[in-house]
């Protein structure tokens, strides 16, 4: 039976798209937060989601929440901002760390709820993510200063932490997935299919052994 409580979901890309789609057997509502930050996948990113919501027609998704950061300032120039040449599938993980992008993230969504009095804030990391604010010890000291800083309660969810891309694949192959993007450069709305994501996105349905339904604009190396 779902809690009565409501839950805040972070929601970008397949993951959290995923995560999102799963709170609603725990949760009587869950909101999707979609953070603006600058970055030049979002337009497509926000589009992507609303047509997964919709075709995942659950009662307890509430209308999505866009919520503008404007960090693109912090960034520069930068791949994420269109200043840089994407990396592709064979670059190392070091070249996909945006700094403080979680800390700000969280941050935002914490703010949301406390003035809309939800307590619980679910982000979808997952048990690869190397960066240091994905962290256990991290999502717990922001839990206390968040909930100093605002006066409200703040619990921080993490149900992704334990699985790899390939297990989300495979808790999720039920959900509406081929609509939600994770691309870095999308072409027309639609993933590349050359970009780091669209790689890691590929390789995930192969190792979960489950058909991708999603369509690439061309099919670069993996």
């Amino acid at each position: 039976m779902p809690q009565t409580q409501a839950v805040a979901a972070l929601v970008s890309g397949l993951d959290s798209a995923i995560m999102a789609g799963l709170l609603t057997r725990e949760y009587e509502r869950v909101t999707p937060l979609f953070v603006r930050a600058g970055l030049k996948w979002e337009d497509a990113e926000r589009d992507a989601l609303e047509r997964y919501f919709e075709a995942l027609g659950a009662a307890a998704v509430q209308p999505l929440v866009e919520l503008d950061l404007g960090a693109r300032s912090l960034y520069g120039r930068h791949w994420s901002t269109g200043g840089d040449a994407v990396p592709d599938a064979s670059r190392p993980d070091e070249e996909w760390y945006l700094p403080g992008r979680n800390l700000l993230l969280l941050s935002t969504a914490a703010t949301y709820g406390a003035i809309h009095g939800i307590a619980h804030l679910a982000i979808g990391i997952l048990a690869s993510n190397p960066f240091p604010d994905a962290r256990p010890e991290f999502f717990r000291s922001l839990e206390r200063s968040t909930g100093l800083a605002l006066d409200a309660p703040v619990h921080i969810l993490t149900p992704l932490a334990g699985m790899h891309k390939a297990d989300v694949i495979r808790a999720g192959a039920h959900l509406p997935v081929q609509h939600a993007l994770s691309c870095a450069d999308p072409v027309d709305g639609g993933h590349c299919g050359v970009c780091g994501k669209c790689g890691e996105r590929r390789r995930g349905f192969i190792d979960a052994g489950v058909d991708d339904p999603t369509s690439y604009a061309r099919l670069g190396p993996l």
